[in-house]
């Protein structure tokens, strides 16, 4: 993913979030892969609104769409969305299937 510029925050005032696609007031630059996990300045980056960015936090997607399930939140499927779609470094999820009868 490219880097976001100030000019692309400020053209997103309005525009749906990443994470919950509510239209954004306050547009943040949202590190996917978070800093203190590895993650870099210069790449992956989402713009979300303020309350998802803070939301998330430090927490990686996968952590993040853990509690957002556990809590019963809408946004876990649009998260889980944006992760299974736009997210190219993504772990691939273990599905378990069951044997057929």
């Amino acid at each position: 993913m490219r880097e976001i510029r100030r000019a692309e925050l400020v053209a997103a005032i309005g525009k749906p979030c990443a994470y919950c696609g509510e239209p954004m007031a306050v547009p943040t630059r949202d590190h996917i892969h978070p800093r203190s996990k590895g993650g870099t300045l210069a790449h992956g980056k989402a713009l979300a609104c303020l309350r998802c960015n803070g939301d998330k936090g430090s927490r990686t997607l996968g952590s993040w769409l853990y509690r957002l399930r556990k809590a019963g939140d809408r946004r876990a499927d649009i998260v889980a969305e944006f992760i299974a779609t736009r997210v190219a470094f993504a772990r691939p999820c273990v599905v378990a299937i069951s044997p057929e009868a």
